[in-house]
């Protein structure tokens, strides 16, 4: 009963904010706004599937190839920004957890650049609109939803607890290097189509990325945990449990899209062979 107050609570949610983002739109008064976007978003994935339904898919392409360009550029930028964020990884060994009271230049830019990487994750819905709208309703996937809503939700709780903690800077990088080649990929799809596809042969190398980035994170995770001093432990579980769940879902996503795949493909081509041995070719 308690948790369920405090959670409709605005003056808890404020008070123990951190002081220096309690009055950012996003932040102030507690989750409420990032969770009507969330629902948002996850009602319009519902009503779009049912409103496409009986129609046929959007021929977008020059769109999605502006939008995924625009989200190489974005990402290019918090990627280079993301170096100097972690001080070219030296704040990455600082295992204090930053003082809210801190109100240097360079704090107030890393809260601004915060901020506005935050903001940047709902861009990343527009993946799920075009999705709808192309009806490609298999890749609308629990791994996909799930990635979409958690990242700006865990981010949200980040930035109550510390907007300056080093580790966002390091999932920034992680996060911004893996999505820049991610978008690069749906460029070229987008604007060479099935001419272009062939060729674009280095998509599950995108996925062992995605696997080395929340490897990386959870271990540095593990590492803060016994490292740390006064950081909250909430933060520190939410950090591992959220890297653990990751690798399991982007580890099935790996299994079936290419190991299992591969396997299949070989158990065709070995009967293909068993086929044409026997004068049968199918």
């Amino acid at each position: 009963m308690m948790i369920s107050k405090q959670f409709f609570n605005a003056h808890y949610w404020n008070g123990h904010c951190d002081p220096r983002v309690v009055n950012q739109w996003l932040m102030h008064n507690g989750p409420y706004k990032l969770l009507v976007i969330s629902i948002i978003y996850l009602l319009a994935i519902y009503f779009g599937v049912q409103w496409m339904q009986h129609r046929k898919p959007f021929a977008i392409r020059m769109p999605m190839f502006m939008f995924n360009v625009l989200l190489v550029v974005l990402n290019l930028y918090f990627f280079y920004e993301s170096f100097w964020w972690t001080n070219y990884g030296r704040d990455l060994l600082n295992f204090h957890f930053p003082s809210p009271f801190d109100s240097s230049e360079r704090a107030h830019s890393i809260i601004s650049l915060y901020y506005y990487y935050q903001i940047s994750k709902f861009i990343d819905y527009m993946d799920t609109v075009f999705l709808v709208l192309r009806k490609k309703n298999d890749h609308i996937t629990v791994l996909h939803v799930y990635h979409h809503v958690s990242v700006p939700i865990v981010g949200w709780f980040a930035n109550w607890m510390s907007p300056t903690m080093p580790v966002l800077g390091l999932f920034a990088m992680l996060n911004s290097f893996c999505h820049m080649l991610m978008y690069t990929y749906y460029s070229l799809a987008a604007l060479g189509g099935h001419r272009v596809r062939p060729y674009l042969c280095w998509k599950r190398y995108i996925t062992c990325l995605q696997l080395l980035q929340f490897l990386i994170l959870g271990l540095y995770g593990l590492y803060l945990n016994f490292r740390h001093i006064d950081y909250p432990q909430s933060f520190r579980w939410l950090l591992i449990s959220q890297a653990i769940i990751y690798l399991i879902m982007f580890g099935n996503f790996y299994k079936r899209s290419y190991y299992n795949k591969h396997n299949n493909n070989n158990n065709n081509e070995c009967r293909r062979i068993s086929h044409q041995i026997n004068g049968k070719i199918y």
